[in-house]
């Protein structure tokens, strides 16, 4: 179907988009000088216990914002097992040399994952912020912020 350049440079561009999107692991907007987060690291709720220390959560806070967190795990740690599946499947694809249009169409459906798992922890930091008081929000910010979950905005 394509010709032998065509296919080479449709998997040099999977490629670069695979090794910006898989190799940094550091989120648009992120500071580069601190290392990524995207969480698939740690366990879904690992950082439940930092942020409740962080913003110094009062016990009815705590046990809110847990109920949050459990309340999505079954939407989230789902998607993030499925992302993992796909991202092995996609770099292995890579590696064995399957054909540019299969690794597009494996790129793509990450990306749709992704925005997924994006989507449900928005509304998890949302749902919180709800919960929380002016000077917590700031304090959650900055735990965010320096996890580099979010780039927050200097000062003016």
């Amino acid at each position: 179907m394509y010709d032998k350049l065509t296919k080479s440079l449709i998997i040099a561009f999977c490629l670069c988009l695979g090794a910006g999107q898989f190799g940094s692991r550091i989120p648009v907007g992120a500071d580069e000088a601190k290392p990524a987060n995207d969480g698939f690291d740690k366990p879904y709720g690992y950082y439940l216990k930092p942020i409740l220390e962080a913003v110094k959560a009062n016990d009815d806070q705590r046990k809110k914002i847990t109920q949050i967190v459990e309340d999505l795990r079954p939407t989230i740690e789902p998607l993030r097992k499925k992302f993992r599946e796909k991202q092995s499947m996609f770099l292995s694809g890579m590696a064995k040399g399957i054909s540019a249009e299969d690794l597009l169409c494996a790129q793509s459906e990450l990306g749709q994952i992704r925005g997924e798992i994006n989507d449900q922890y928005l509304l998890m930091r949302l749902r919180v912020r709800k919960l929380l008081q002016p000077a917590q929000i700031v304090a959650y910010d900055d735990f965010l912020a320096h996890k580099g979950w979010i780039k927050k905005q200097p000062a003016r």
